[in-house]
């Protein structure tokens, strides 16, 4: 095969086309974060590295339980519902996120300052972490909505804008105002606070809010989200829990060195993640084809999973090349980071692996096991890690890449055990 060929193929597949496309937009947005965390380690210790990393680990916790995890219903409703119920399930699920943050702000409100203080932040930084996981949640509610629709234009538009205004306003609290860690936090409530009200302006000029209330539709709501929040929070319980393990038994400063590698590998999930978006979408396309054979739907996927997989594999390989020089030369303070990156290198490809197969337990509704074979997965963790982390970070970079070898193999075994089940069925 020529390398015109080669182009012509890759050309000719929506799913790589549109996949590297998203990619891209995704780098801009999620991947600035990473980039810029790059830059923040240029101008602050390890130690204030290891308190951002606490904060942004309080952002992500909060962002479970405010909306309670329903806003992945945003694109079930559009692609099952008439456009009308989906109006009413969008001005639903808004509701819902909005109600929960007030109760959750309230909550910290009281919080007593023993509580604050075992959480590791100050209570004005609390209110900004809920803040924030609020905005976070609407612009990507947001970007969602694009994405269902194909608007992807308009999807690079927000995304490139999400990222410039994070690195500008970093750039001005970080290095010119000279604020430190303290000041990406600010950088960052000023930039979602921005977005975060724009969507919500976009949300009403597209004329997505409506009148009338339904408990039925909220309560459907309420209960597709409640079983996501153990699912969702494995990550949490893994990487956010950890920083507080390894925050006891070492410092901040080893917090902060750890945190670094996840953050690198972050961008091998990322990749994968986005690729995802794209990839899904065409295996539902496959599975939910009526006129064709099983036989013809297993080659498809067969296909469909051997080039993505190539394409997780490709791009992790050239990242790391790139990446570990980058660490050596221009952050010679965070070296003892690589070590553990290269390790935890094993975990963000198997993530991305995770993602081809979980797919199929999406698709025939089989969520209530995925849940039980990441929660329990993430307890596992927890427990290897509270044994072990006190003699090495290395033990506990093994035991992500051992913990998501053993997620992988379990839902690769139940997805292919559905997969048999059903198309036998077709």
């Amino acid at each position: 095969m020529t390398i015109n060929s080669i182009f012509l193929h890759a050309k000719g597949n929506k799913t790589l086309v549109n996949g590297s496309l998203y990619s891209l937009f995704s780098f801009l947005g999620q991947g600035c974060n990473f980039l810029i965390l790059i830059l923040v380690a240029g101008y602050i210790l390890p130690t204030d590295y290891g308190k951002l990393s606490i904060f942004s680990t309080i952002v992500t916790f909060a962002g479970y339980f405010i909306g309670l995890s329903t806003y992945g219903y945003v694109s079930i409703s559009y692609f099952r519902e008439t456009y009308s119920v989906f109006k009413k399930d969008f001005t639903a699920i808004i509701f819902i996120h909005t109600l929960s943050f007030l109760v959750l702000t309230l909550v910290a409100s009281l919080l007593t300052d023993n509580m604050v203080k075992a959480l590791e932040i100050t209570r004005p930084l609390l209110y900004y972490a809920l803040i924030i996981s609020f905005g976070n949640l609407l612009f990507n509610i947001h970007q969602d909505y694009l994405r269902i629709q194909e608007r992807l234009k308009s999807y690079g538009i927000w995304s490139i804008t999400n990222a410039l205004l994070n690195f500008i306003l970093t750039l001005i609290f970080v290095i010119l105002l000279k604020q430190g860690w303290l000041g990406r936090i600010d950088a960052q409530l000023i930039c979602i606070t921005i977005l975060g009200l724009l969507a919500l302006f976009s949300f009403y000029h597209a004329r997505l809010f409506t009148t009338g209330f339904s408990w039925k539709r909220y309560k459907m709501i309420i209960f597709f989200g409640l079983p996501m929040i153990p699912h969702l929070a494995t990550i949490w319980i893994k990487q956010g829990l950890d920083r507080y393990i390894i925050n006891y038994h070492y410092s901040t400063y080893e917090v902060g060195i750890f945190s670094f590698a996840i953050n690198l590998v972050t961008v091998i999930v990322m990749i994968g993640s986005a690729f995802n978006a794209t990839n899904s979408v065409t295996l539902y396309q496959i599975l939910g084809n009526k006129a064709t054979s099983s036989e013809e739907k297993r080659m498809a996927l067969r296909r469909q999973t051997k080039t993505i997989a190539c394409v997780y594999a490709a791009a992790s390989v050239v990242y790391v090349l790139c990446i570990v020089p980058i660490c050596y030369i221009a952050l010679p303070k965070y070296t003892p980071a690589v070590p553990y990156f290269l390790i935890l290198c094993g975990y963000g490809i198997l993530q991305c692996f995770y993602f081809l197969y979980c797919n199929y337990m999406f698709f025939y509704k089989e969520t209530k096991q995925l849940m039980y074979i990441t929660f329990g997965s993430s307890l596992l963790h927890l427990t290897l890690s509270l044994l072990f982390t006190q003699y090495s970070l290395y033990v506990t970079a093994t035991i992500y890449v051992l913990v998501q070898a053993l997620i992988l193999a379990l839902v690769v075994h139940y997805s292919s055990k559905i997969l048999k089940e059903n198309l036998v069925e077709c």
